[in-house]
């Protein structure tokens, strides 16, 4: 429901910028005797468009935060909190969100899963009551024993994943990419859920009233996620998640206002050829990874064919994009302005290479699988590639120094 109040919110406001646009939009003078009053009028003008701009953003990156922990803390079972902000690196570079942006969401579940009288045992059993009867009914002829086999594979799997689970953690970056909502540029929502307490071992409690103390339940690498998804608003407003065992699409039908499943089992191509980054910092990058940019873009890698650059400088809707046409999306670390590059771990890169890893694709950092990577701040950032598994392969002879040596 959030999402869809976001959805809203999104399209309406981007709606009501455009008819603005157009209803201001300043009628030049042709007498030569008003040219600069025309110029000092335009450079008021455009001082004006960037504080509407920065205002919608925050604005929008406002309410947003405010529907979704509205929409969380209606449950009555979530302890919601916003991650501490601020933070410093070891380039004494800040971490955090800029002030006017909301920031991480964590969602912490005030209940324990694996209690009796919490519901979490008894729907246990009840899940496993429900596969006996469908199993008899299989038996009695009114299912296939194929589906029956199939059906007792997904108890099976569901009850390894979840069934030691007692306790769960959620966080929400609420609006990735709002700056470009007026432009009508895809922005997203993205999300994750661990098991919150292998983040406090030896039995050890979290103090509810603390928010440091509630942060640390998501700092656990990648690999421990239990679930992830990003809801992308655009020309459509499309969900994509996945719960460990295959990444799947809904895509928002406005006739019903609901979501709908339109890309069942998504699998990104094992090849593609585009590749998404920020070349404005390419001066400061490794020279490996330039090297391998060169060759791509030249048509003198392994496939043979020359890549195209496309980005659009919202994270979803890059990586979104790479899923559906494969290639790869890259946010490299470099020595002028982002030394540990310019995307946070654990509620950006991670959740999105999580999603990726699940539809067959392949990340890291530059050195190690960007889900192996245990965070130790909220908002640590860290580099990321991510996409095709081939092209990753290919990118990982650049950056281990192979090919470069080779060449």
């Amino acid at each position: 429901m959030a999402c869809k109040t976001i959805s809203n919110l999104i399209h309406s406001s981007t709606t009501a910028k455009l008819s603005t646009t157009a209803a201001v939009a300043p009628v030049k003078s042709d007498s030569s005797s008003n040219n600069n009053n025309n110029q000092d009028n335009d450079n008021n003008n455009n001082t004006n468009d960037n504080n509407l701009r920065d205002n919608s953003m925050k604005r929008l990156d406002q309410i947003s935060k405010n529907v979704l922990q509205n929409a969380l803390r209606f449950t009555g079972r979530l302890r919601v909190v916003e991650a501490p902000r601020g933070g410093i690196d070891s380039n004494g570079e800040e971490e955090g969100p800029a002030a006017h942006q909301p920031g991480v969401t964590i969602a912490y579940a005030l209940d324990s899963y694996g209690k009796e009288g919490s519901g979490g045992t008894t729907q246990r059993k009840s899940r496993k009551g429900g596969g006996g009867a469908r199993k008899s009914s299989a038996s009695s002829g009114s299912t296939s024993s194929g589906a029956a086999l199939k059906e007792k594979r997904l108890a099976a799997y569901a009850d390894a994943k979840w069934g030691k689970t007692r306790r769960l953690a959620a966080f929400f970056d609420p609006l990735d990419g709002s700056g470009n909502a007026d432009a009508a540029i895809p922005t997203g929502t993205v999300f994750g859920v661990f098991d919150a307490d292998a983040a406090f071992p030896r039995g050890e409690i979290p103090d509810m009233k603390d928010t440091a103390s509630l942060a640390r339940a998501v700092l656990q690498p990648g690999n421990s996620l239990l679930a992830a998804g990003y809801c992308m608003y655009s020309s459509t407003t499309i969900l994509v998640f996945t719960l460990g065992g295959g990444t799947h699409g809904f895509t928002l039908d406005p006739t019903i206002n609901e979501f709908v499943l339109t890309h069942p089992n998504m699998k990104i191509p094992k090849r593609g050829n585009i590749y998404s980054c920020n070349e404005a910092y390419s001066e400061g990058w490794d020279d490996n990874f330039k090297q391998y940019l060169k060759t791509i873009k030249t048509g003198k890698g392994e496939s043979g064919q020359r890549y195209t650059q496309r980005y659009i400088g919202s994270m979803v809707g890059d990586v979104h994009r790479t899923l559906m046409y494969g290639g790869i999306f890259c946010c490299p670390s470099d020595t002028e302005v982002h030394h540990n590059g310019n995307l946070q771990l654990v509620y950006k890169s991670a959740p999105m290479a999580y999603i990726l890893e699940h539809a067959g694709g392949k990340s890291t950092n530059g050195e190690n699988n960007l889900l192996s990577v245990k965070p130790e701040r909220v908002h640590q950032r860290s580099p990321c590639f991510m996409g095709s598994p081939e092209d990753m392969d290919e990118l990982m002879t650049y950056m281990s120094g192979e090919q470069g040596a080779s060449q």
